[in-house]
């Protein structure tokens, strides 16, 4: 059962303080968009019109187009492990790293096919190993690399070339665009676009927008047979494998742990996040004004329980953190204002414990 009454609109974003000592010291703005697959508003903090790049967050629906042409019988289907990779911004762990490698080898092709940069591991533990084992990254480590596989695999199976497969002009990403501005309803050309930290197109579009396409996917009985088959597929590989989404110590992994196909959730970089609610046919799209990544899972895990499913003790680290010194020494913690209406009507006066 929800735990807020629904729907709720409010013009002020929801806000997220960091205390220490119970004082605050930092205040994060959080814009947030629930809605129906019609588009319909069910919450909002703040302005759901604000044009935002959803970065990395927009992936699971990027993986479309990709599963469409698998679907329609012109290659091998994906396995799970390989489902959920297209769609990650992964920790670059060996699980990773491996997946990816194989991916391109049954293609014929390898890491240096890719146009994304070569990078060390995002996760402290992960990056000082391979460190200490490797003189140098390659492409198969930077965190988009099984994004870019599929990218690669969406221009085989389209008979495309390969060079240049991640330009906006290329037959593979204009294929993802269309699906994208399907999704979403809207032309995603009359807002601003630029080039994504892997290289890839970094499209913007209203945050209320990016929401109805993750609304789409929780509920895509609209949309014709193929795609629905398509999210389904997805839906049920990044569900099945919850590590290849993310990894060790991400929320995207612990989301998909605990809720399996319940909730698909997708970060992307400078503060964002997605979510599908896939039992109740609702997608969501936040983005903290200020990019800041803390701010936003603990916004997401906000909306997460106001839509009444219980939480996990895998997920405290995001939604009900505790901040400590390199000593381990408690120093403070991250709260909802107590004054915005949304924590109101929530009583989210303390950390949003079940």
């Amino acid at each position: 059962m929800p735990r807020l009454s629904f729907p709720h609109h409010q013009d002020m974003p929801f806000q997220v303080h960091i205390r220490r000592n119970d004082a605050v010291e930092s205040v994060h703005d959080v814009d947030v968009a629930l809605v129906d697959t019609d588009g319909r508003v069910i919450l909002n903090c703040g302005d759901v019109n604000r044009v935002v790049f959803p970065r990395s967050a927009m992936k699971p629906l990027q993986a479309i187009a990709l599963v469409e042409e698998l679907i329609a019988g012109k290659g091998d289907m994906l396995t799970p492990d390989q489902t959920a990779l297209i769609c990650a911004s992964h920790n670059a762990e060996d699980l990773h790293v491996d997946a990816v490698n194989a991916m391109l080898a049954d293609m014929g092709l390898d890491h240096d096919t890719l146009t994304c940069g070569a990078h060390w591991s995002l996760n402290q533990d992960v990056s000082i190993d391979q460190a200490r084992r490797m003189d140098h990254p390659t492409k198969a480590h930077n965190n988009c690399s099984g994004k870019h596989a599929g990218m690669v695999k969406l221009a085989q199976l389209l008979k495309a070339p390969l060079e240049d497969y991640a330009a906006l002009n290329h037959p593979a990403q204009q294929r993802i665009l269309g699906v994208l501005e399907a999704m979403t309803g809207t032309d995603l050309m009359q807002y601003p676009h630029g080039i994504d930290g892997c290289g890839a197109p970094a499209l913007s579009g209203p945050l209320g927008h990016w929401a109805r396409g993750f609304a789409l996917f929780a509920d895509p009985s609209s949309l014709p047979e193929k795609r629905q088959e398509a999210i389904a597929f997805i839906r049920q590989g990044i569900a099945i494998a919850p590590l290849m989404i993310a990894g060790t110590g991400r929320a995207c992994s612990g989301v998909a742990a605990t809720y399996g196909e319940r909730i698909t959730v997708k970060t992307g970089a400078e503060g964002v996040f997605a979510a599908a609610f896939n039992d109740l046919g609702l997608g969501m799209m936040l983005k903290a004004r200020d990019g800041n990544k803390r701010a936003a899972e603990f916004a997401l895990g906000a909306v997460i329980h106001a839509l009444g499913y219980d939480s996990h003790e895998r997920l405290d680290p995001f939604f009900n953190p505790v901040l400590k010194n390199w000593a381990g020494e408690t120093t403070g913690d991250i709260i909802p204002d107590p004054n915005n209406e949304f924590s109101q009507a929530l009583n989210l006066k303390q950390p949003h414990q079940v």
